[in-house]
């Protein structure tokens, strides 16, 4: 019998793993019902070793590979107030994030199955839902940290500023004819004043007017860092991503699809 995967959550993580999978020859459905504040489609799709840190060297390197493999690695530089450049490695979440996912909401998981929309489906499962995996495994410490990007008309000149340590503000074109900022907010507690604290950091970097998008999410944090679980025989879960969702979602795609499926 073939061998079928069923992914819980159309995500940076989600969507890596179904790719792979793809290219693997297994059959793979990627069920996402579309609920607000999925936080995969503001990310702003960059990303370097220094930002893995010691704790998670060992998955951007088993990331880089099947991220070039499965997408190009593309490569941005942001200068600095001073002109100073600094080089990112860069793949939009437009090319990650599955097209055309099946807009069901899994209602109900099992060893080897799930059901959506009072269908059953039966194969390997894997919950990449986010902040939404405890509805899959109750008592898992999921929790949101959110936080708001915007898009500006037209493509401005690429900018980072630091604003804290591990923070910046940065502006580039992450999509044609736009210009994406971000500054790293992650907040358990989000208001209307972290928005203005935003935008005002955006104006300071040049980016006048109103923005024509406003992307809002959840980042899924876990106490100790991202998690990988073997749930049952054939149901897997992965979630705590945090900022490196890109990196994360490619290395537990590797670790999922070489070394268990």
């Amino acid at each position: 019998m073939a061998l079928s995967l069923y992914i819980i959550g159309g995500g940076l993580v989600g969507s890596q793993a179904a790719a792979y999978a793809r290219s693997k020859g297994i059959e793979t459905v990627v069920f996402d019902s579309g609920l607000p504040g999925a936080a995969s489609p503001a990310a702003a799709g960059l990303f370097k070793e220094s930002w893995a840190g010691k704790k998670l060297q060992h998955y951007f390197h088993a990331a880089l590979p099947l991220l070039d493999q499965l997408y190009g690695i593309r490569h941005v530089t942001l200068h600095h107030d001073d002109g100073t450049p600094e080089q990112f490695h860069f793949v939009p979440p437009s090319a990650i994030i599955e097209k055309n996912p099946v807009r069901q909401r899994v209602t109900a998981v099992g060893d080897g199955w799930l059901e959506a929309d009072g269908q059953r489906y039966e194969g390997c499962i894997y919950i990449a839902a986010g902040v939404w995996c405890p509805e899959f495994h109750p008592g898992l410490d999921v929790y949101g940290k959110a936080g708001a990007a915007f898009v500006f008309a037209g493509e401005h000149a690429p900018r980072i500023r630091p604003i804290a340590h591990g923070r910046q503000a940065i502006a580039f074109c992450r999509d044609p004819g736009t210009t994406h900022f971000s500054d790293g907010t992650a907040e358990r507690s989000y208001s209307v004043d972290h928005d203005a604290q935003s935008l005002q950091r955006a104006a300071n970097l040049g980016l006048t007017g109103e923005p024509i998008r406003r992307l809002w999410g959840r980042r899924p944090y876990t106490p100790g860092g991202p998690v990988f679980l073997q749930l049952a025989e054939r149901n897997w879960l992965a979630t705590g991503t945090r900022k490196m969702g890109t990196v994360l979602g490619a290395a537990f795609a590797k670790r999922l699809i070489d070394n268990v499926l």
